[in-house]
Parts: structure tokens; C-alpha cells; sequence
């Protein structure tokens, strides 16, 4: 079975300011931590991971990485999941500052057998320029597995 993984981005009213706005953020994008959808979250229900992006020029369409730490670990390795970023070319060139939500379903948790298990997610983006966002961790979350 395929896992589903969907990203929404949220253009949230954001153009800031005039021409020169656009300095005051940079062309290196940032990507913040906004909330989970639950806590705890029940693994039969999934859950939604909010962010905020912003980009100096406007264009973070490349692509949003991330991974899953989990406190009993599966996976020994770190390895990035990446998914491609909507298409924004309204604000190519222009401040942005938007809302990304990792949606999880219940296949994207493991099947451990245990009964609960905590999560975070280490996440960057890149956009199309090739600038690399600094790396986020999320805060820990509690799963009950059902």
C-alpha cells in the first residue's frame, strides 16, 4: 500500500510592504514549527504538522524534506523524506510568508506493536534557487497506537 503524504500550502496574506521589503527576510527560507493537529495523537486518526515558511524571494516551490524520529526507533538511519512545495509563481520575487501542513496518516506510522511511542521531525526546505533553509526539530509528541 502506498503511502499518502499531503502537503497543503496555505497562502496566507503575506506580501509585505514595498520593493525593499523583501530585504528585511533574505533569499535563505525559513521554515518554523506551528502546532500539531492533536496531542496526544491516536495513530488510527493521523495527524496533521503545521509550519511557516517564509522567503525573502518568493520562491519556495523546490522542496520540503523531513523525517520522522521516533523515541523507539525502526530506522537506524536518518534519511529524508522529500516532497515537492505547491507552485507559487504569484510571488516569485516577493516576501512570502505561508503555511505548510505534513499531513500523517495511519500508514505512516510503524507498525511496532507496542502500545504508545513519541515523535519528532527534523525539517528544512529548499527553494528554487537552491538556498537551503536551516534544519527544525519539532517538539516531541506523544502516539497512541489503536
Amino acid at each position: 500500500m502506498k503511502k499518502i503524504l499531503v502537503l497543503s500550502l496555505f497562502a496566507l496574506a503575506v506580501i509585505s510592504g514595498s520593493g525593499c521589503g523583501k530585504d528585511s527576510i533574505g533569499t535563505k527560507p525559513m521554515i518554523s514549527f506551528l502546532s500539531y493537529s492533536s496531542d496526544p495523537v491516536i495513530s488510527s486518526n493521523g495527524m496533521d504538522v503545521h509550519f511557516q515558511v517564509k522567503d525573502g524571494d518568493g520562491d519556495v516551490e523546490n522542496s520540503f524534506n523531513f523525517v520522522a524520529i521516533y523515541d523507539i526507533q525502526v530506522d537506524t538511519d536518518t534519511v529524508f523524506t522529500s516532497r515537492k512545495m505547491p507552485n507559487l509563481d504569484a510571488h516569485n520575487g516577493t516576501n512570502l510568508t505561508a503555511e505548510v501542513i505534513l499531513h500523517q496518516e495511519s500508514i505512516d506510522f510503524p507498525n511496532t506493536g507496542i502500545p504508545k511511542d513519541s515523535v519528532h521531525y527534523l525539517v528544512f526546505i529548499t527553494d528554487n534557487a537552491g538556498n537551503i533553509s536551516d534544519t527544525i526539530a519539532t517538539p516531541k509528541i506523544e502516539i497512541l497506537y489503536q
